[in-house]
């Protein structure tokens, strides 16, 4: 029975900071060795496994939960949306790409609820989302990423860090959202 636990544990083929012999058949049964990780040159995951192919659009009751606190005051509900989509697509990409959004103005002759012309000389919006961290798992056991989210107008570009977590929609999609504990 010794002899057998002995033979067991020396099946094991690892031991960090020791070189031990290449596990055998029973060994790599007992203790498999991880599966290898791909990595970009930014040195985190890539999108294709943080993102995959089920992404789905930003529904239209979740584009404020995408939306960092203070770029949300100034943006229309358009503007928050096209935000939100470019977050999207940043939470995956490689680290520091900036992901460009914009949105045209309204047409000319276009009259607000005050019934006069508010397009008068107006520029659309516009800005950037980028990743600025790797993907990580949070102790809650989520898939998040910080990304930062950037509006420029006029003169003036207002930045907000955010960290965006991965969540499950309906009919097997996700959108990442604000992070949010229960």
């Amino acid at each position: 029975m010794a002899l057998g636990g002995t033979l067991l544990l020396a099946a094991c083929g690892w031991v960090p900071g020791e070189w031990t012999p290449p596990a055998g058949f029973l060994g790599r049964q007992v203790n498999p060795r991880p599966d290898p990780v791909t990595v970009t040159g930014s040195g985190g995951l890539h999108g294709e496994l943080i993102g995959g192919s089920d992404q789905s659009p930003v529904p239209v009751e979740l584009v404020d939960s995408v939306v960092g606190s203070e770029l949300r005051r100034w943006l229309s509900p358009a503007d928050r949306a096209a935000l939100a989509e470019a977050s999207q697509q940043a939470a995956v990409a490689e680290r520091n790409t900036k992901i460009a959004w914009g949105t045209q103005p309204p047409p000319a002759g276009a009259q607000g609820a005050s019934g006069t012309d508010d397009s008068a000389g107006a520029p659309g919006v516009a800005g950037w989302a980028a990743p600025i961290s790797d993907p990580y798992r949070t102790t809650h056991g989520a898939m998040c990423r910080d990304v930062r989210q950037a509006l420029t107008r006029a003169d003036d570009v207002i930045v907000q860090s955010v960290s965006l977590c991965r969540e499950e929609t309906g009919l097997g999609g996700s959108v990442w959202t604000v992070a949010h504990w229960p």
